[in-house]
């Protein structure tokens, strides 16, 4: 049976669309569709900056904002249908994949290895990655931080049994470090800034500093709901561009955003995204460390989350990557905007 808004975009292939060539004002005013965006208080820019901006509007959205605490309980919520949008790291992306969610990405995000990293308490003894060695490390299963602990550890010759692994919440791992009963966490931001100005605590190592990119947010969609929503889907797309284009000549509208979302002080903002700015312009860029291209990085990483998370029982069965990312969309949206 096909529901409203299915009918509703049906409509507007073979209805409003032809009557575009003589409309008097744009028709997609006229015809907003609506959209389900899931969110993280993390560093996705161009989807803070289009929400700032009112580009989902612009574009012919009505959107509703979902806040959830981390990519993991976005599965769920997927599997439910009471999202359209979901922007989780690619950690709990391959996991939604492999607890069957059918998934595909179609943009990324949230972007940097700066994003994530190891904090330890001050006087914990801990200077480097190799001082972690029998050592107390909060992180959150599942997630992108999981993966970089995981294989951080691995870089430094450092086994899983020569640590004490402790799976909390980001919030928990702040209060944790503070109360001195853990001494190090691998966590992403604003936890990082917390951990450093309000918690004793100290940098160690980005993942950038470990030469590993996959702190990534991706934006993943049903395919189901991508076969009857394309027009919702490029239209979100196109609102990403858009805030690309405003928030390279003006910062700040997203900076408050994040600010206001991460519950940080501007500067921390400012500094995030100074080291790590958004780059839609190289989402296709196979030099690019995200890429999303046939030959980018980012299909790499993700075989390798998979085989993690397999190697980890995160996931009972083995996830075939090859066809998790669709850039039909977005080739779409660049060349539109250069016609």
């Amino acid at each position: 049976m096909i529901g409203k808004r299915e009918l509703r975009e049906t409509f507007w292939v073979l209805v409003v669309v032809p009557a575009l060539l003589f409309a008097p004002r744009p028709a997609v005013a006229e015809d907003p569709l609506p959209i389900v965006i899931s969110y993280q208080a993390d560093l996705g820019w161009l989807q803070f900056g289009a929400r700032a901006l009112g580009l989902f509007q612009k574009v012919g959205l009505t959107p509703e904002h979902v806040k959830f605490l981390a990519g993991a309980p976005m599965i769920a919520a997927a599997q439910g249908g009471s999202i359209d949008i979901a922007v989780p790291g690619i950690v709990p992306f391959v996991t939604g994949v492999g607890q069957g969610v059918d998934w595909v990405a179609i943009g990324i995000d949230a972007a940097g290895a700066s994003s994530e990293a190891f904090v330890a308490r001050k006087d914990a003894g801990i200077n480097s990655i190799a001082d972690l060695k029998g050592k107390k490390i909060g992180y959150f299963r599942a997630s992108t931080a999981h993966y970089a602990l995981v294989e951080g550890l691995r870089k430094h010759n450092i086994g899983l049994d020569q640590v004490q692994l402790l799976h909390m919440a980001p919030a928990q791992q702040f209060a944790a470090l503070l109360n001195k009963n853990i001494d190090a966490i691998e966590v992403w931001e604003p936890w990082i800034q917390k951990a450093i100005h309000e918690a004793n605590g100290k940098l160690i190592a980005t993942e950038k500093d470990l030469g590993i990119y996959t702190a990534v947010g991706v934006i993943a969609v049903r395919r189901q709901w991508l076969e009857t929503h394309r027009e919702t889907a490029r239209r979100y797309l196109t609102a990403m561009l858009l805030s690309q284009r405003a928030l390279d000549k003006d910062r700040s509208p997203a900076v408050k955003q994040v600010s206001e979302e991460m519950s940080v002080p501007a500067a921390w903002a400012i500094a995030s995204y100074d080291v790590d700015p958004p780059a839609i312009d190289r989402w296709l860029d196979p030099k690019y460390p995200y890429s999303i291209g046939p030959n980018g990085d980012l299909r790499k990483n993700l075989a390798a989350v998979a085989s993690f998370l397999y190697e980890q029982k995160v996931i009972t069965k083995p996830v075939d990557t090859k066809n998790l990312i669709d850039t039909s969309l977005l080739e779409d949206v660049l060349k539109s905007e250069k016609k």
